[in-house]
């Protein structure tokens, strides 16, 4: 398995330690989180889908992941994740159309400030498909 220690912002500030270890195929996260006494594996379809419900658990403890697969403008291709495994997908921008030079690592660290609930995530998502 590899591994990838992050952060999790916390709602009302502070943050918490956070270590993935992922695999595939099958597609496999176990999430650690040691300060919250917190440790889950999730098993799904992709590594993309295996990071959103554990994305989905985290939020329920008002934690947000700080990796690239969680910022408000990061959305994967059919391909992509195909060929990855849903490990790759896409930083988009308004109005321009995605390249290979726009893949990010879904598991790569992010900036806690461009982070966003899978909802919040979404909702960008819309919002930049209608604007492009």
């Amino acid at each position: 398995m590899e591994e990838v220690r992050l952060t999790a912002a916390r709602e009302g500030g502070g943050c918490s330690d956070v270590l993935l270890r992922f695999s595939t195929p099958p597609s496999v996260i176990r999430v650690t989180l040691s300060d919250e006494g917190f440790e889950r594996t999730y098993r799904e379809v992709d590594l993309l889908e295996c990071l959103k419900a554990a994305r989905l658990d985290l939020e329920g403890m008002g934690l947000l992941i700080c990796c690239q697969g969680a910022r408000r403008n990061v959305f994967p291709s059919g391909m992509s994740r195909q060929m990855s495994d849903g490990r790759l997908a896409y930083a988009l921008q308004a109005g321009e159309a995605p390249s290979d030079d726009d893949l990010v690592d879904i598991f790569a660290p992010a900036d806690c400030s461009e982070v966003a609930t899978l909802e919040d995530q979404l909702a960008a998502m819309r919002v930049l498909f209608r604007a492009g």
